[in-house]
């Protein structure tokens, strides 16, 4: 069972199992974030299979709704803001709403059907159905999501039942605006509006950081995380074939600036376990945690950190494309764009271009880590790359190879009769 992720399934429905211990005489209590299957791989990232974690019961798609154990969720409340319109909760309340009220209507974004698409567009009609009657019917949703982008605070709705027990209802709504804003930048991707496909991200890039601004339970920063991950996700698939503009009058194609914005917020070198220390503090005084656990959660905070980084890097990549009508020839070259060397916990980070073979095609730019690199660094040739995949190969002969994301729009050859992966070129 895939544990501390937040996990995106083919076919059953899946649930996020997250093992919590809160409150007084440590008592155990289980958040489950219920989610419906979708078209996407594993988006955040998935643990080694060796979990510890309790047995627990799945059970049926629910939203939005975060249950606990034998316990009723109580209705949302909302904490009062320390002053008015200062709060951001209020307009995500009124954008989950309307995501909810779809569901009710059997509207929904691809992300939440159960349908199974591939990993990256050209999506198939049944793809295109469900979008386009989400992209129409939540266009309120999207327009509140990106209005608490103006708010920097955000007063969850914190609930504690009679045996004094916490539970957060906001999370899985969350969760399900993520999907909504996360679709809808594919959306006006395929569209050619490259600048608001971008904005999207960005606006789910600012729910995940109001999510995680002040957590008191580790489940906070993991539902961030995978808010965070969906705009990744979306992001490295747009920035493949994003179009960039200096001329301001462009309102379709995405601003040199707003890019280097971008590039900025996205790229970290600082450890972002060190925001968590408090959380991690306290529950392990209380003993409501194992140190595998915690260890398990620091690193998917790093792996988080890492896709956020490989999505800048993809980012400056096409900045300096831009102005150079060329891609990097090195990753001095990709630096350049960048506001520092890159770096993730797995160390220096790289860009290498992989000549066309045969002569005559396309180049193909890669950006990596060295995260699950134990058998050395090598990249797919069987198709493009723009998400987290766990190695090739299945079981004990998996092998591991590092982590590749494509920057541009490639294409294997066909016929391609040749390995599925080659080793970094010297």
């Amino acid at each position: 069972m895939k544990r501390m992720a937040w996990t995106k399934g083919k076919t059953a429905a899946v649930t996020i199992l997250v093992a919590l211990l809160i409150g007084g005489g440590g008592a155990v209590v289980v958040y489950r974030v219920v989610s419906a299957p979708s078209e996407r791989r594993v988006i955040a990232m998935p643990g080694d299979g060796n979990s510890s974690a309790p047995a627990i019961q799945e059970v049926p798609p629910a939203y939005p709704q975060v249950a606990r154990d034998n316990q009723p969720t109580p209705p949302p409340a909302t904490t009062p803001a320390s002053q008015p319109g200062d709060d951001a909760w209020p307009l995500y309340q009124r954008a989950i709403a309307r995501v909810e009220e779809g569901y009710r209507r059997n509207i929904m974004c691809p992300a939440a059907s159960p349908l199974a698409f591939g990993a990256y567009p050209p999506y198939p009609a049944a793809w295109q159905r469900l979008e386009t009657a989400s992209y129409a019917f939540n266009a309120p949703a999207r327009e509140l999501a990106h209005e608490a982008r103006s708010l920097n605070i955000a007063h969850w709705p914190v609930l504690r039942g009679a045996d004094g027990k916490v539970v957060l209802p906001y999370l899985n709504g969350c969760r399900a605006l993520a999907n909504e804003v996360g679709d809808a930048a594919f959306e006006e991707h395929a569209l050619g509006n490259h600048a608001a496909a971008v904005e999207r991200v960005r606006d789910l890039l600012h729910l995940a950081d109001l999510l995680d601004d002040r957590a008191e339970f580790l489940i906070q920063p993991l539902v961030a995380l995978g808010v965070r991950l969906v705009a990744t996700d979306r992001l490295e698939v747009i920035t493949a074939d994003v179009k960039l503009t200096a001329d301001p009058a462009d309102t379709k194609k995405l601003q040199l600036t707003a890019a280097s914005e971008l590039i900025r917020e996205l790229f970290d070198t600082k450890d972002p376990a060190a925001a968590f220390a408090g959380v991690l503090r306290r529950e392990a005084a209380a003993g409501q945690f194992t140190t595998e656990q915690r260890d398990r959660f620091v690193v998917q905070l790093h792996r988080g950190q890492m896709e956020q980084n490989l999505a800048a890097m993809a980012l400056a990549c096409h900045l300096f494309r831009f102005d150079h009508h060329r891609w990097p020839a090195s990753i001095e070259e990709v630096t350049a764009c960048l506001p520092a060397p890159p770096v993730d916990a797995w160390g220096p980070m790289g860009y290498v271009l992989v000549k066309p073979a045969p002569p005559g095609g396309p180049e193909r730019p890669l950006v990596y880590s060295r995260c699950n690199s134990k058998d050395g660094l090598f990249y797919p040739t069987d198709g493009p790359q723009h998400s987290w995949y766990p190695g090739f190969g299945a079981g004990r002969t998996r092998k591991q190879g590092g982590q590749f994301r494509d920057v541009s729009l490639w294409v294997p050859p066909r016929p391609n009769p040749g390995p599925t992966t080659r080793p970094l070129p010297g």
